[in-house]
């Protein structure tokens, strides 16, 4: 018998189906959980512009874009772990030839479908108060990307560790607390003094000093910036060898 082996054609048909099904589907039902989702980043936006002024808008404009591509990385835990032990849809999509990162990258597309609105809202306010040339629109756009698929890689290797759900949705809520708080999000990592370097240890934080330098409104050394596109990249890569290596694929 002829074995069948999902081809690169395959693999893109599965990202776009799955990013249909868990994305656009249940947003076009439900457009309230959008809101959900600005409230938090907004929060901080109005908070910061008004102790702030304008540097507190831009910082929290900033913070918004980032935070809006973690919290469609963290998300993916909830939903990974939920297709996973309750519905057991990855043991279905086991028996196909989708392979594990082109599951994960379709899941990671459809969380993004519930934050543009806010990834658009805040670029909209991002070219209206800060604009920048193509080039470092592009730097933006380029360490946002990296962001959203480092956080959803290692997002859907952690859902693959739970055996109960329980406290699912608790942890991705907390994580995005953390990862977008504490590290130097909504602050230049210039105020963590002689320890700023602990910003490359966090996705969030090497994003965000990529686009405090494009803006402006913090200015770091290219050595700086180059780190922390390492930064990125580095966890993209091992986000990847997780889920293709080492996440549970097959368990129930």
């Amino acid at each position: 018998m002829k074995r069948v082996r999902g081809g690169l054609r395959h693999q893109l048909r599965a990202i776009l189906v799955l990013a249909w099904l868990n994305g656009l589907l249940p947003i076009m039902r439900s457009p309230l959980w959008t809101i959900s989702t600005l409230a938090m980043p907004i929060s901080l936006l109005v908070l910061l512009t008004v102790l702030y002024r304008g540097i507190g808008l831009v910082m929290g404009i900033v913070g918004g874009l980032v935070w809006s591509m973690l919290s469609s990385g963290t998300a993916l835990i909830g939903d990974a772990a939920y297709y996973r032990l309750e519905l057991k849809f990855q043991q279905m999509i086991v028996a196909t030839p989708t392979n594990p990162l082109a599951y994960t990258v379709g899941l990671a597309l459809s969380e993004v479908v519930f934050t543009l609105p806010g990834i658009v809202l805040f670029a909209v306010l991002f070219t209206v108060v800060t604009p920048v040339d193509q080039w470092e629109a592009l730097r933006i756009a380029l360490s946002l990307v990296l962001l959203w698929y480092s956080v959803s890689a290692l997002a859907f290797y952690s859902s693959t560790l739970f055996t109960y759900i329980r406290y699912i949705w608790a942890i991705a809520s907390l994580l995005t607390l953390v990862l977008g708080i504490l590290p130097p999000v909504y602050y230049p990592a210039i105020y963590l003094g002689r320890m700023w370097w602990l910003a490359y240890l966090v996705p969030t934080s090497s994003s965000a000093l990529i686009i405090q330098d494009a803006v402006g409104v913090v200015h770091y050394s290219p050595l700086q910036v180059n780190l922390a596109y390492l930064s990125e990249v580095t966890w993209c890569l091992l986000g990847t060898v997780l889920v293709m290596r080492v996440a549970r694929w097959r368990s129930s």
